[in-house]
């Protein structure tokens, strides 16, 4: 990982972690020889003599248990500061955590804000923040409307312990999100926004109390309304052919103009993006054109399609009205696919990354987190921890970090 420097409350660390893979089976040769090296290198990076695991495996008593924390924490830092799962999260950053629970008796969901952990900070000098949360339900069949929890001044860690609670009829959590946002307060204008999480309420397990930490991400855009209809068919030898039809019931986002909207479509890992004519003053527009995808059968497992609607501005970027993503891996070659599809906000997807890159960026994290197991490297992990502090690491090639706390001498 690099070398490493700690503090009483703090460590930081530089890692050797991938970069993003390039293409088919020659890159996944270069990503083993990158392991081998990381191995190599790992030999003469410490002038003592390492255990091995099956060292470590025979010996008994205090070691053996400091060994496997260790590995613990390494896991958890390799796991969290992966490429492949990792997101962009622009400003939005940190975490709330919050215990659910629903009363049936009372058809009453009741949510405890618990607290917030390293938040971005929002006051003019950029050190602090006035962070509060802030709650509602969508739909929201029983007009609860917003709720928030009072504000706590200068911290990017605050605490709160409130509890609210929503009506909420057993047969609508199916159906139904939680919008946690957490937000910085301006007695002189509008509040920041600090990063939400929309939670799915029909995918939590409701027979004991939920409490778990959850990641704040962009602002995710629910206005985002209509379909897209698209056909895919596969020409032997190579070519998917992606024929864009039309959108239906797209949002008009200024009353002042209706959008001209058009269609990016590309494939991750692939180096070419397409893009279908522009259509003037029309919340239904019409393309009907074909674009041509080289693309091996053998890769459909892989690969996956992005279709962005966009609105083209005539000044400036152009406004985001949705996107689509669709798995080529259940795509039957001889019948091919036609269908309609709904346009999401799909910006804080973990699909960040192709399929393929993920697999060889596994691989090398695997690889990678075994050799720094072998060597006990580096020695900030490797030792045994008391009291309160934060493992930080961070990979300049993968463009990602990780981190892990000790708290009391534990893990978490």
């Amino acid at each position: 990982m690099g070398a490493a420097n700690s503090t009483r409350d703090s460590a930081s660390e530089s890692s050797s972690a991938p970069k993003e893979s390039g293409q088919n089976g020659q890159n996944f040769r270069s990503d083993n020889e990158r392991v081998m090296q990381l191995a190599r290198a790992m030999t003469t990076a410490k002038k003592r003599r390492h255990q091995t695991p099956s060292s470590l495996m025979a010996s008994q008593g205090s070691d053996f248990e400091t060994y496997n924390e260790s590995i613990f924490i390494l896991k958890q830092l390799f796991k969290r500061m992966d490429p492949a799962v990792t997101k962009t999260l622009g400003d939005a950053k940190g975490e709330v955590k919050l215990s659910l629970k629903y009363d049936k008796r009372r058809s009453m969901l009741l949510v405890k804000v618990v607290s917030a952990r390293d938040l971005s900070a929002k006051d003019i000098r950029g050190r602090t923040s006035d962070p509060y949360v802030q709650m509602d339900l969508i739909p929201d069949p029983h007009d609860e409307g917003k709720k928030s929890t009072q504000y706590v001044k200068k911290t990017l860690s605050p605490t709160y312990n409130e509890i609210f609670t929503f009506k909420l009829n057993e047969e609508e959590i199916s159906e139904t999100q939680l919008r946690v946002r957490v937000l910085s307060h301006d007695p002189f204008g509008k509040a920041d926004f600090m990063g939400e999480n929309i939670i799915q309420l029909g995918r939590m397990d409701f027979s004991d109390i939920i409490t778990s930490w959850f990641e704040l991400q962009l602002e995710t855009d629910l206005d985002i309304q209509g379909e897209l209809k698209i056909t895919l068919t596969y020409q032997l030898p190579d070519t998917l052919k992606v024929r864009v039809h039309n959108a239906e019931g797209l949002v008009c986002r200024d009353p002042k103009k209706m959008p001209y909207p058009y269609v990016k479509v590309l494939i991750p890992g692939i180096h070419k993006v397409e893009e279908t004519k522009v259509q003037k003053n029309t919340l239904d527009p019409v393309w009907d054109e074909t674009f041509d995808f080289s693309l091996a059968q053998e890769e459909f497992a892989n690969r996956y399609l992005v279709l962005h609607v966009l609105d083209k501005a005539l000044i400036g970027d152009s406004e985001d009205m949705g996107q689509v993503f669709i798995d080529l891996d259940n795509l039957d070659i001889n019948q091919g696919f036609s269908g309609n599809f709904p346009l999401t906000d799909l910006k804080n997807s973990e699909r960040t990354r192709t399929k393929w890159s993920q697999t060889a960026t596994v691989q090398e994290f695997r690889e990678a987190m075994y050799a720094h197991s072998v060597y006990r490297y580096p020695g900030l992990v490797f030792q045994k921890h008391r009291g309160n502090k934060v493992l930080t690491v961070h990979s300049r090639k993968a463009g990602s970090s990780a981190k892990v706390r000790i708290v009391n001498g534990i893990p978490t």
